[in-house]
């Protein structure tokens, strides 16, 4: 680390509750990975011990299950825990979620994951899904300058048994009517189609993104994913796609449209190319993934949040990540 960037980190230790020195002194004090990785799951509870029953804070030490930490709630008189409610409650190994954090962290396949953590190949894909699943990619408004369009990824249908009925020849309601591909491979049909799945990135020029699977290019679609994010007096620069002035139109901020089928690709300050970049680092991270089944991608695009827009993700940001914390 260098020397500022140390001082910086000095500088917020002032803010830190009396638990987190505790957990920070532990950690440089070198406990064993198995011990930190509880500890950290821990930390799913807030210095209010909120309830996640009946949102009632105060909750009090209950004793332990399974090496963790139980909380009596004295409102509703029901118990819980750091990972009751969430979506990674009924996992085992919490010992070695901080390798599986590493994991992440550094991108791993299934099959490495599994072998690093100690793991069946089945556990490692479960742990993949849940934790992804639970990760919240929200970044709050975006402000300023805006900068959205959409990319699209060939739908992919792996895993899915039905194809493989299909392969063999054979017809029934509901059977797709193509042949399962080889992994990967490409549309059939030139241009964009119904075997090209799109996926709105919108980013301002602070960095902050959001990306989001879209069912259509239609009005509605983009206005349900932007109306949450885009802050009032931001100003939405997009391409010459006619869906987005009535969307900016109906959420009342400004707009400006680049037409860059006419070659205008940058007017003063207004251009796409932030948004652009998005989705050429979301390409690359897709492509290394070897074929995302099309019904993971939500999931995809969180971990694409998580590594793939962080300078330095660590393994524990990526499980207070999953964890919510």
């Amino acid at each position: 680390m260098e020397r500022k960037a140390f001082q910086a980190w000095l500088s917020s230790v002032d803010t830190l509750t009396e638990a987190q020195k505790v957990e920070a002194g532990e950690i440089l004090a070198g406990r064993p990975v198995g011990e930190a990785s509880l500890a950290a799951v821990e930390l799913g509870v807030g210095e209010d011990r909120c309830c996640p029953h009946c949102g009632t804070p105060g909750a009090v030490a209950n004793g332990k299950a399974r090496g963790m930490q139980r909380y009596l709630c004295r409102a509703c008189k029901r118990t819980f825990g750091a990972l009751t409610g969430t979506r990674l409650s009924g996992l085992h190994r919490k010992e070695v979620w901080l390798t599986f954090g590493e994991c992440l962290a550094d991108g791993d396949t299934v099959k490495a994951s599994a072998e690093r953590c100690g793991v069946a190949v089945s556990t490692a894909f479960r742990w993949r899904h849940r934790f992804l699943e639970a990760i919240k990619t929200s970044t709050g408004k975006l402000r300023g300058i805006v900068e959205a369009d959409e990319t699209f990824v060939l739908a992919s249908r792996k895993g899915e048994r039905v194809w493989t009925r299909a392969k063999e020849g054979k017809s029934a309601p509901g059977l797709p009517d193509r042949k399962a591909r080889k992994r990967g491979g490409k549309a059939k049909k030139r241009g964009l189609s119904d075997e090209q799945v799109p996926v709105l990135v919108a980013a301002d020029r602070s960095g902050a993104t959001v990306s989001a699977v879209l069912p259509a290019v239609t009005t509605d679609a983009i206005r349900a994913i932007l109306a949450p994010v885009l802050d009032t007096d931001a100003l939405l620069v997009t391409d010459g796609c006619t869906s987005y002035p009535p969307c900016a139109a109906a959420l009342g901020v400004s707009h400006e449209v680049l037409n860059q089928s006419a070659g205008e690709r940058v007017r003063g300050e207004l251009h796409i190319q932030t948004v652009n970049n998005r989705h050429a680092r979301l390409k690359d991270f897709l492509r290394a993934r070897r074929g995302i089944a099309t019904r993971y991608l939500d999931s995809y695009l969180r971990w694409f949040h998580l590594i793939g827009l962080h300078p330095d993700p660590t393994p524990r940001y990526c499980l207070a990540a999953a964890m919510g914390t």
